[in-house]
Parts: structure tokens; C-alpha cells; sequence
């Protein structure tokens, strides 16, 4: 049979279901949940940034501080070549209690106002060949580590320290002949301790050596494959003639250095006694002046060096040196009486010859920035 059509149709609900209101509460906090995390992720990395930043300045700040503490020691340490070369002979050395050092310190301005810079020589009591300068920099307020810089330099005259210590006599070759009197004192002479008397280039065969008296001092011979004059000048030939013409105006006291011209001898003869024991001289034939013949009586205090061989007598009758007298060649010291003497023979205090300083070098591998 057939479906009834008057059977009533079944009705469909249309009416729409109402929400689970507990599952909507739960999706709202979850939102809030995971809006607070990432507001709180956000904050921490900006906090992190921020503090990564201020750490970053710091360091910043720090290293130029740093770098400003160094380079004001570096200036200080600039500034103490200069004043040792000028002030070498008048500074006032303070010795350390217990030890054989001797310090001094000089302040250094410096062109930060926050920052303190000075410089403290050093150097062993019974030399001045070498001596270190250290220069440290702080911060007035003490926010930094004080900056220290340090390096070992060597003070220079026109001599080399080698020549500054030279025995009375040095010779790049042999005495060709002996004088009636050849007396030669060196440091300490006459004692157990006495220095060298003699040093011999070139050879160590010579013949006549018996004949000088050395007053207990050694005749050495040397070896070296340099020219005679770069052992013993610390400047060029050129740099000597400089400061030997400079001071042409001056009187024969007033001279440190002496380059022999045309005019300086007569007929060869060199007549003129110069130096002193407080102001030695360096006394430069040149190869083209020829051995000069000293006359008799001349006294001289400081090094003489002969560029060339002697082969004529040095002196006329007598030669009196008082320091070192070097000959590039043979010596032929004639028939005459030479009396060669360490400057200590002039004065007891002096162990070496003294000239003014011309500059202070640093010795290379002493340099220090901790």
C-alpha cells in the first residue's frame, strides 16, 4: 500500500542548538593564556636586548677607557726620551734602600684632565748605558686599571758605550815602533783589578808589545768585520761634521767635538792642547789630514781618533792623552815619550769618558704594555 497521504508530515527542527557555554570559557583563557606568554617572551628578550646593550656600552666605555689610559702612558713614555736626553747629567737620582738601583720620577702633563701620567727612570747604580722607563697612567677617580707601558733605552753621546770604556790606546794594526817612553794606564792601573791597556784589530802578532808598560793592565786582541770608526762614533761621518761645524764659532774651550780642517795643523803639526777632565773632546783626523805630528807638550783630555796609518812618529818630542787615543792603521809611536792614561788617572771619580747626550735609543725586545 501506498503511503497515507493524510498522515501528517513528520516536522524537522529548525531551531538552532545553543552553545556549550563551558567549552567558550575555556577557549577564552587559553587566548589570554597565550597572549600573557608571548607579551611576557617579549618583554624578557627586550629586557635581554637591553641588558646585552648596556653590558655591550660598558665594554665600550671600558676599552676606550683603556685605550685612552695607554695611549696618554705611550706620550709619557714619548715625553721621558726627550727629557733624558737633555737632563741625563742633572738628574736627581733617588737609590733604592737595599738595592743597587737608582730611580727618578718626573710628572708628565697630560692632555686628558681626568688622567695622572708619570715616568720612573731606572737604572744600576755604576752604569748609565742602559736603564728602563716605565710610564703608568691612572684615572683620578680610580674607575680603571692603571695603563703601564715599559722599555729599556740606551742613552747616545757621539760615542758608542764600546768607546766610552775604551782602554788608553786602540789600534787597528801594530806599534811599528816603540818610544823611549811609552807608558800606558789604564783603569785601576797598577792593581789586581787593573782594565785593559791595549786593544789590537786586525792582528795580535806583534813584536814590540814587551817593550810598553801597561802597568798591569792587558794588551787584548779584537776581531771585528766593521770599520774601526762605526765602533767607536755612534754618529755618521756626515752627523760629526755637523756638530763639529757648529760649534767652529766657538772658543777652543767651549768645543765638545773637533772635525781637523785645512788650517787646524801647521806643516802637519798639531799644536793645540785641548779638553778637560769636566769637558772632554772627540778629536777627528779624517784619512784626508794625514798623522798628524803632535808638538811637544800638547795635552789632551777626551778620544783622539787617527783615520789612517801612522807611519811617520806621532809626536815630536811628547803626547799626553787622558782617555783614548785610537789609530785606524800601525802606530809609530817614534822617538819620543808617550804617556797614554785612563781619565780616571785625572780625576779618581771618572770611570768613563762623559760627552753630552745627543738622543736615547730603545733596545729592541724590551718593550712592554702589562
Amino acid at each position: 500500500m501506498g503511503e497515507n497521504p493524510y498522515r501528517p508530515a513528520q516536522r524537522r527542527d529548525t531551531s538552532v542548538k545553543q552553545l556549550n557555554p563551558g567549552r567558550g570559557a575555556q577557549a577564552g583563557t587559553a587566548t589570554l593564556l597565550i597572549a600573557l606568554v608571548l607579551m611576557m617572551s617579549i618583554t624578557i628578550g627586550t629586557l635581554s636586548v637591553a641588558r646585552t646593550l648596556v653590558v655591550e656600552q660598558r665594554m665600550a666605555s671600558n676599552a676606550n677607557g683603556n685605550t685612552r689610559l695607554l695611549l696618554q702612558a705611550e706620550r709619557g713614555l714619548a715625553k721621558g726620551i726627550a727629557y733624558l736626553t737633555h737632563s741625563l747629567q742633572t738628574m736627581s737620582w733617588q737609590q733604592i734602600t737595599n738595592n743597587n738601583t737608582l730611580v727618578e720620577k718626573i710628572n708628565v702633563t697630560s692632555a686628558e684632565p681626568d688622567i695622572q701620567t708619570h715616568v720612573l727612570f731606572s737604572r744600576p747604580r755604576d752604569s748609565v748605558q742602559d736603564m728602563s722607563r716605565q710610564a703608568p697612567s691612572s684615572r683620578d677617580d680610580g674607575s680603571a686599571l692603571p695603563a703601564v707601558v715599559s722599555q729599556t733605552v740606551r742613552p747616545l753621546s757621539v760615542l758608542t758605550p764600546l768607546a766610552e770604556s775604551a782602554p788608553p790606546l786602540v789600534v787597528n794594526g801594530c806599534p811599528t815602533a816603540i818610544a823611549i817612553s811609552f807608558d800606558i794606564r789604564p783603569l785601576d792601573a797598577d792593581s789586581d783589578q787593573a782594565g785593559d791597556s791595549v786593544w789590537l784589530y786586525g792582528t795580535s802578532a806583534c813584536s814590540m808589545l814587551h817593550l810598553i808598560d801597561s802597568h798591569n793592565g792587558l794588551i787584548q786582541a779584537k776581531a771585528t768585520t766593521d770599520d774601526l770608526r762605526s765602533l767607536f762614533f755612534s754618529v755618521s761621518r756626515e752627523e760629526f761634521t755637523s756638530l763639529a761645524n757648529e760649534q767652529n764659532r766657538l772658543t777652543d774651550n767651549d768645543r765638545d767635538y773637533w772635525l781637523v780642517q785645512d788650517g787646524d795643523m801647521n806643516s802637519g803639526r798639531w799644536q793645540r792642547s785641548l779638553g778637560s777632565v769636566d769637558r772632554p773632546v772627540a778629536l777627528y783626523f779624517p784619512a784626508a789630514a794625514g798623522c798628524p805630528e803632535f808638538s811637544d807638550g800638547v795635552r789632551l783630555f777626551g778620544l783622539v781618533f787617527i783615520d789612517t796609518d801612522c807611519t811617520e812618529p806621532v809626536a815630536a818630542h811628547s803626547l799626553e792623552v787622558f782617555g783614548t787615543l785610537i789609530v785606524n792603521g800601525n802606530l809609530n809611536a817614534g822617538d819620543t815619550r808617550l804617556r797614554l792614561s785612563h781619565i780616571q788617572r785625572a780625576d779618581s771619580r771618572q770611570t768613563r769618558l762623559r760627552f753630552p747626550l745627543l738622543r736615547s735609543i730603545p733596545i729592541p725586545g724590551t718593550w712592554k704594555d702589562f
